[in-house]
């Protein structure tokens, strides 16, 4: 299948056989246009001329974008299909689940199947997400927060001398210059504020439970620094945060959902 994540800063696709990726590609929204995702498309849909892919699987949070993938689709004879919350086969004890983006819901499933459960899911997107699967495999909703390139730009435009600064990771907390202080506060403060709910979030199981395992994914889970940021310990008292950094987790979970759906019984068939 071919895999496309749409989200508010980009596009992600892959050509993927269940949870694993042969090969991805990326295009930021905010420059690409519908040619060039056509134009992407087709490079991956070619990476094995002997195997094309069957169709594409997408899950999007861009009403604009899926319009233009739905064109990319019929240019490339392709079925398409866009996954709803209703598609994902996961339980939620949510007041609303229809209100709960289905970027989300796919993200904690794929972390559920792929690293097992109970799990904390931080996807660190345009905005970060931090949710929680249970026990029992239920999702019971999450925490939501500015992401790292909003916090900087939001420094950037909301103020009158303060830069745009690059996101990277300071070696020291205390930032010797304006850039540095930025880069302190937004980053190393995002990692404190993403420890901060995951050891909340941990405590609010019932008992005690050392078994639940924390992933990181999303855009800037792929970055150069991620994995120093989020699986290293920053020193006493800071224990490292993830158990896992997969940057793929939604591209995977499409595979993952195109299988599941392909394998469910037809409408009258015997179960």
């Amino acid at each position: 299948m071919l895999a496309v994540d749409i989200g508010n800063s980009a596009v992600k696709a892959a050509i993927v056989i269940g949870g694993t990726i042969l090969a991805a590609g990326r295009l930021e929204t905010t420059t690409a246009t519908g040619e060039d995702l056509l134009d992407g498309l087709r490079v991956l849909a070619g990476h094995e001329p002997d195997r094309p892919p069957a169709g594409i699987i997408c899950v999007s949070v861009v009403d604009r974008w899926t319009e233009r993938l739905e064109r990319a689709a019929e240019a490339l004879d392709l079925p398409l299909r866009v996954v709803a919350a209703s598609h994902i086969p996961i339980s939620t004890g949510l007041v609303r689940p229809d209100q709960t983006g289905p970027d989300r819901l796919l993200a904690a499933w794929a972390a559920s199947r792929l690293y097992g459960v109970p799990v904390i899911v931080v996807d660190l997107g345009t905005a970060t997400t931090v949710d929680v699967v249970d026990h029992d495999g239920f999702f019971l909703g999450g925490a939501i927060l500015p992401g790292l390139a909003l916090a900087a730009d939001a420094l950037a435009e909301g103020t009158a001398r303060l830069p745009r600064v690059e996101l990277r990771l300071p070696s020291e907390a205390v930032g010797a210059d304006t850039a540095s202080a930025i880069a302190s506060g937004v980053v190393i403060g995002h990692v404190g504020a993403v420890r901060e709910l995951a050891l909340r979030m941990h405590g609010g199981f019932d008992g005690e439970d050392d078994t639940t395992r924390i992933v990181v994914t999303g855009g800037h889970a792929a970055a150069s620094w991620a994995e120093t940021a989020w699986c290293t310990s920053a020193g006493p008292g800071l224990p490292a945060i993830a158990d896992e950094l997969d940057p793929d987790l939604v591209l995977k979970g499409l595979g993952l959902l195109a299988e599941h759906m392909d394998a469910r019984p037809a409408a009258g068939a015997s179960r």
